[in-house]
């Protein structure tokens, strides 16, 4: 079992190049939408213009995939400025902002090994909705929150092709799947991140993070790191 933060990957890019979104960190703050809602504002660095390939218009996700195909190749067709300057031209990374949206929402899906058209009918990692916790494809009030942002960027608001094409949650933190438990039977790590009945071997990473944190989980996992490493013995 395994969570996906609750998150959607969605963005702005400017139609003008007179600011420059790209400069300074790439994570810098927080914006509490609601108790539950969070959104991160990230940069990439100029020219790093890979993650515009993750892109696509944003439509409201109404209807089948074939319905929202539809409704993005009208977008296209209505706004081509719009298309090459988010997808085609150069710059991307200098004129966008992506909004990273997450929620501390308890959503869940199951993984486990087998094939799939999404694996190209390869052996490899197949997921399937836990029942009662399903993963939405859009996060509640996302697009409003892009669009408004897009409005005061003079931006083009941007969707993700996962969402259009595959009505699929997109996310880029995967959690949990080796859970601490007493014993081998009730987890897969101890209290130290030890691997039960394997000594000397730990997991420190997202995977060991117990519940949906909200927020870029980067923080939390080095937490754990040190903590893991501060229960690990001295050799003199």
């Amino acid at each position: 079992m395994v969570r996906t933060n609750s998150e959607a990957l969605l963005g702005a890019t400017a139609r003008q190049s007179d600011v420059n979104y790209s400069k300074g960190i790439s994570i810098t703050s927080i914006y509490n939408v609601t108790k539950t809602t969070r959104v991160e504002p990230v940069r990439y660095p100029d020219g790093s213009s890979l993650m515009r390939l993750l892109s696509a218009p944003l439509v409201d996700l109404q209807g089948g995939v074939f319905r929202r195909m539809v409704d993005s190749a009208a977008w296209i067709v209505r706004h081509p400025l719009d298309f090459a300057r988010s997808l085609i031209l150069p710059g991307w990374a200098h004129n966008s902002t992506i909004l990273l949206i997450m929620q501390n929402v308890d959503n869940r899906m199951r993984l486990r090994l087998g094939r799939s058209v999404y694996t190209f009918w390869l052996r490899g990692l197949v997921g399937s909705p836990e029942p009662g916790f399903e993963v939405n494809p859009q996060v509640e009030g996302s697009h409003d929150l892009v669009r408004t942002f897009a409005q005061r960027t003079n931006g083009v608001a941007m969707g993700s092709s996962g969402e259009n094409l595959l009505n699929l949650p997109t996310t880029a933190h995967i959690l949990g799947g080796a859970p601490i438990g007493a014993t081998a039977a009730e987890g897969v790590v101890d209290e130290k991140f030890e691997v039960h009945n394997y000594p000397g071997l730990f997991i420190v990473d997202g995977s060991i993070v117990p519940a949906n944190v909200g927020v870029n989980p980067s923080l939390t996992i080095v937490a754990l790191a040190e903590y893991a490493m501060s229960k690990v013995e001295k050799k003199i």
